[in-house]
């Protein structure tokens, strides 16, 4: 079992917990609300800025032209690809696609955000790759579910996402997913048993975040709450 494997495998119990989501349950259902819906489209453009910001390290960090190429390219594929598609959300919540750019970000955004900009400012080329990774991984694994159940049609607000995370170019046998995963693995045999220990629970630590980034657009959770909860101080805490 290479180390990729090993990771995907170690991350099954956090893909079937992000299946049963509540987030995703309402996709399947197309009882996702249109605020928070519009609450994932703000956070999610929030977060794909610092999935920018990730793929410049990784251009930076990669010894070869090789992978420079690679890392270049896919940046190139995410700067046209990710405004094309919250726009096409953004029409199903009925907003102004302009004010959907510069919302505030949020605690759990926030939190996801810094665990994988964190690896860009001090991490290797697998600390970086890894985590980031696991989130394209996730997303495609979701999109699989969620086609799989015959129940997302195109009157489905959610529909635009789960067709954009099975494109061929993403998710496909040649696709960006599977030649980020066989870099980690190339990598991974350069590595030390302490860093792929480590490396194993950023990739899983990107999978629980997962999970509690649809969460909090469920629950649209913002500072203010964590404000309320913390002023409040009686133990009940916020989970």
């Amino acid at each position: 079992m290479s180390f990729s494997q090993s990771l995907i495998k170690d991350a099954q119990p956090y893909l079937e917990a992000n299946k049963q989501n509540s987030f995703i349950q309402d996709v399947i259902s197309n009882r996702l609300s249109p605020d928070v819906l519009n609450y994932y489209i703000q956070q999610d453009l929030r977060y794909a800025d610092a999935e920018t910001i990730v793929q410049t390290q990784l251009i930076t960090k990669s010894k070869t032209i090789e992978d420079q190429r690679l890392f270049a390219d896919q940046l190139s594929a995410h700067l046209r690809t990710v405004s094309d598609l919250f726009e096409a959300l953004t029409k199903n919540v009925e907003h102004d696609w302009p004010n959907q750019r510069d919302q505030t970000i949020q605690p759990v955004t926030f939190l996801y955000r810094e665990h994988i900009l964190s690896q860009a400012r001090e991490g290797s080329l697998l600390n970086v790759l890894a985590p980031f990774e696991a989130g394209i991984w996730m997303y495609i694994e979701l999109g699989k579910y969620l086609e799989a159940t015959g129940k997302i049609k195109s009157g489905n607000n959610f529909y635009t996402w789960v067709q954009d995370v099975q494109d061929p170019d993403l998710a496909g046998l040649g696709g960006i997913s599977k030649r980020f995963l066989a870099i980690i693995d190339r990598e991974a045999e350069k590595a030390d048993q302490a860093q792929l220990t480590y490396v194993r629970k950023q990739f899983l630590r990107s999978c629980l975040l997962e999970w509690y980034f649809w969460d909090a657009a469920s629950r649209q959770l913002t500072w203010d709450d964590f404000d309320k909860l913390a002023f409040k101080n009686d133990g009940s805490g916020l989970l």
